[in-house]
């Protein structure tokens, strides 16, 4: 993620299915059994919907569906009766052929030697991957969509199977299997192919790389985006991607369409960040009245984060973005404002810099949110981000009077997975920003051995012991910032 708009991938839908990412078979293994590992990954994942204790349970035991104990949860679950259901709703989406999880689910035969490590995994919530966590200090001001946490009985499900040997069951009394979300926008409007081809390679030790480029969306008047959809041409590099307005059409000039090395901009374009996409992710949509506007003749411009390959050059020449569209305008339209370390706000602490072995280090910016002095403007998303130092991230805003209001806090931080949380209410109902808050930004490092992330970061670069972190946009470096999807009524 970049420093200067990176932001955020504040794209305002980011959503896909909730995936167990397990670990490598275990050596000399001749039952299948796997090593357990925690879960890893390049994608922002969660669950589309989630399946209740009763979507799980059946309602009559004699139905063939296993018998109830007291509590109504199953004592003796088959795959097809019981688990597939599950796995189908929660984990195939990414553990698939050709998925961004490794060990796809599709089968009973795929997923049986599976079974103690789901069970392990989900039972340390560790999978499906959701990382926005009620505390004392933190309940947000609203559910949030999505939410991909599995209920009690849904874990002690998947471990009731594991101990029992993950019986396959009768066929005959297979459940139906919900399918998995797709990734494709609905009835898009337009689709737009890359300008021209990107060849990324290492440079000496650079492996990050952001080029910049402008698509032509086609529309000859004033539109309002509520859907959109990145599809990468070549996954093994495309990091993430940011997706900016070019208003005046500026980025028609560049040759071929191409800006390189443009930064963490929208290389030169006129304006704003518009969304995100990371892997993984479903479609992003506005909330109900809120679009984005894209004026007549604007381009689009998307900020492409490439990671090289040590192996060697890889080539990027199929990324193509689709865009649904309305004509008339909403009632809400949105903005997106990025608050924190190092450009956007008020570093309490100066300069922002997280010693070698720190433990518990804290870095806080604050600032006011433009635009909500007399409008009805309300926070209908929220995204937190950090590099491989951060542990903890807590967003809220405070009030004229002093009061402070959690809007999220990830305390359990995973650089592999980040995502924005939308909130599971109207846009008349989402947090109203009032004239005079202040949002505060609280970042918690630990740059230690004992930070899994700071080993792994230390590992790619050769390095054995932790070093003095500052700000930065690559990935080794640091940041403190929140990307908040705002909504102003027109």
């Amino acid at each position: 993620m970049t420093a200067r708009t990176g932001i955020a991938w504040l794209a305002w839908g980011l959503a896909a299915t909730g995936c167990v990412a397990p670990g490598p078979p275990a050596e000399g293994s001749e039952d299948g059994s796997l090593s357990i590992s925690a879960g890893s990954g390049s994608g922002n994942v969660d669950g589309d919907s989630m399946l209740g204790a009763s979507s799980l349970l059946p309602a009559d035991t004699a139905s063939g569906e296993g018998p109830l104990d007291d509590s109504g949860s199953v004592t003796d679950p088959t795959w097809h009766e019981h688990v597939a259901p599950l796995v189908f709703e929660h984990c195939v989406g990414c553990h698939k052929s050709g998925g961004i999880a490794p060990y796809p689910m599709e089968s009973y035969e795929q997923t049986r030697p599976l079974a103690p490590i789901m069970a392990l995994q989900t039972e340390a919530r560790l999978m499906p991957p959701w990382h926005a966590i009620e505390t004392d200090e933190c309940q947000p001001p609203a559910a949030f969509k999505h939410d991909a946490r599995l209920t009690d009985d849904a874990i002690q499900l998947l471990r009731s199977w594991s101990d029992q040997g993950a019986p396959e069951g009768d066929p005959g009394l297979a459940m139906p299997l919900p399918p998995p979300p797709s990734l494709e926008l609905a009835s898009p409007t337009v689709t737009a192919e890359m300008p021209s081809a990107v060849v990324v390679e290492p440079d000496g030790g650079r492996l990050d790389f952001f080029h910049c480029l402008s698509f032509d969306p086609g529309n000859t008047e004033e539109v309002y985006v509520d859907g959109m959809q990145l599809v990468p041409g070549n996954d093994l590099i495309v990091h993430h991607t940011l997706i900016y307005v070019d208003n005046d059409a500026s980025s028609a000039s560049w040759p071929g369409g191409l800006s390189p090395d443009c930064g963490g901009g929208a290389g030169g374009g006129s304006g704003p960040l518009v969304g995100a996409w990371v892997p993984g992710s479903l479609p992003m949509e506005t909330p109900a009245g809120v679009g984005i506007r894209l004026p007549a003749g604007a381009r689009i411009i998307l900020n492409m984060h490439y990671h090289a390959l040590v192996t060697g050059a890889e080539i990027d020449d199929a990324t193509s973005l689709s865009l649904r569209w309305q004509t008339s305008p909403p009632e809400y339209v949105a903005e997106f404002q990025l608050i924190g370390a190092p450009a956007f706000g008020n570093v309490e602490t100066s300069p922002f810099s997280i010693p070698a072995g720190g433990v518990g280090h804290q870095e806080v910016v604050t600032s006011g949110i433009s635009g909500s002095g007399g409008s009805d403007v309300r926070v209908f998303s929220t995204l937190n981000h950090m590099h491989k130092v951060g542990v903890d991230m807590k967003t809220s805003v405070i009030r004229a009077g002093g009061q402070e209001e959690c809007l999220l806090q990830t305390p359990a931080w995973d650089f592999n997975w980040q995502r924005l949380y939308a909130y599971d209410v109207p846009i008349e109902q989402a947090f109203q920003v009032l004239g005079g808050d202040q949002v505060r930004v609280r970042c918690t490092y630990d740059n230690s051995l004992a930070n899994p992330s700071v080993v792994e970061m230390l590992q790619e670069q050769g390095l054995s012991e932790p070093y003095e972190v500052s700000l930065g946009e690559g990935t080794f470096d640091e940041m403190c910032i929140v990307g908040l999807g705002v909504a102003v009524r027109q």
